[in-house]
């Protein structure tokens, strides 16, 4: 069986941030901090749509890859955008798991800047970018490694 990977197509970043880029990044940082219990109970009444979009725009990366990402079909995400749905509980799970991953990075290489090129460049030790990985547990896992090894002088 052929194994499949996800590229990452990184475009062209904005020099200003949009407010939807605004509100992940800062959605990213709540969730990190929020309770467990808590965090479950967005998780399972889905997350804004926005959301996703904010992600989108923050990565650089086309509402289709990240819709992939996330599990979720084009034509869905087309749908609840222009409804201004939620996401459901396993596309609202991935997009918190981004998100928290993303504030890992951001504490290991100290800039939001330098953990965004991180989680889309290609990694050796991972092969493959880090947000390609995150649509499983086990890929969180084994990028959350890679993370530590960086920041405690493992070898990554």
């Amino acid at each position: 069986m052929k194994e499949q990977t996800m590229s990452i197509e990184i475009k062209q970043t904005k020099p200003r941030a949009t407010l939807s880029e605004n509100a992940f990044s800062k959605w990213g940082d709540t969730v990190r901090k929020m309770h467990p219990a808590k965090r479950i109970k967005m998780i399972r009444g889905g997350v804004k749509v926005t959301l996703l979009v904010g992600a989108s725009q923050y990565y650089g990366i086309s509402q289709a890859k990240l819709s992939k990402l996330l599990g979720i079909s084009d034509a869905t995400i087309t749908r609840k955008i222009k409804s201004g749905g939620n996401l459901g509980p396993m596309e609202s799970e991935r997009l918190a798991r981004i998100a928290l991953i993303e504030t890992e990075a951001e504490e290991v290489f100290t800039s939001p800047d330098l953990a965004k090129r991180w989680m889309l460049e290609p990694n050796l030790a991972l092969g493959e970018a880090p947000l390609s990985l995150l649509d499983t547990d086990t890929g969180a896992d084994e990028v959350r490694k890679v993370l530590a090894s960086i920041a405690y002088g493992g070898v990554a």
